[in-house]
């Protein structure tokens, strides 16, 4: 269980708190909780990345609506027939509150945000990107969810009507909440990579989604030439320090 572990480590954090969303192991009870509480929640494999089987749920009336990844909204009585239904005993899954992300032309997006170690193992801040959804996708991850990359600004500029300093600023909350999450998951485990999901909802507030230490996908920054190269090329450097080790 990665997912979970790492939310507990941030959530010892003072400064990291007002950034996480609410989340917990998924059980029928905690699930029902959520969905009481929150206007909408994610369930995700707690070990999973890349978008794999996330399933967003919401409430209304009697029924539970559901979206599984991307496609229609189908709906179920009750939690312990959502639980059947998508098999979610196994593997193990996290809840989540979701988010009112900040949308483009009406689909939401959140936010990679690239950390590496250089070549004398201090870490740095190396770029970031929007992910914007899919048609009719529930999640970000570009290709599972068919959608695009768009650079930073524009993407803050289109969303929120953010422009010079503001970006700016908002920019700058966003890589210290992924340094101060660097130092934290330092202590655990050693990773010369991590690519944070960052999100911003529609009142601009920023918050923390999850970590992907060992698959970032690099070629999210495929578009920002100078950046793409710099990652490449520290890749292979630790890559190749990894052989002699």
């Amino acid at each position: 269980m990665w997912k979970i572990r790492f939310h507990r480590m941030f959530q010892k954090v003072p400064q990291l708190r007002k950034y996480l969303p609410e989340t917990a192991l998924c059980n029928e009870a905690r699930l029902a909780d959520y969905l009481d509480r929150y206007p909408a929640v994610y369930i995700k494999p707690d070990g999973g990345g890349r978008g794999k089987g996330v399933i967003k749920a919401w409430k209304k009336g009697n029924l539970i609506y559901y979206v599984k990844v991307k496609g229609d909204v189908q709906s179920v009585n009750s939690v312990k027939e959502l639980f059947l239904k998508l098999k979610l005993k196994k593997p193990v899954h996290i809840v989540q509150q979701a988010i009112d992300l900040a949308r483009i032309n009406g689909r939401p997006f959140d936010i990679r945000v690239m950390m590496m170690r250089d070549r004398q193992e201090r870490w740095n801040y190396i770029g970031m990107v929007a992910k914007v959804a899919g048609t009719k996708s529930i999640i970000t991850n570009v290709a599972r969810g068919k959608g695009y990359v768009l650079p930073i600004d524009r993407a803050l500029r289109e969303s929120l009507g953010l422009s010079g300093s503001r970006i700016a600023k908002k920019k700058n909350e966003m890589i210290q909440v992924a340094e101060l999450c660097t130092r934290t998951h330092s202590k655990s485990r050693y990773d010369w990579q991590i690519g944070y999901d960052i999100a911003i909802d529609r009142k601009g507030k920023v918050w923390f989604i999850e970590t992907n230490p060992t698959v970032p996908a690099h070629s999210l920054f495929r578009s920002e030439p100078s950046v793409y190269r710099t990652m490449k090329q520290l890749a292979a450097f630790h890559k190749r320090k990894q052989k002699h080790v």
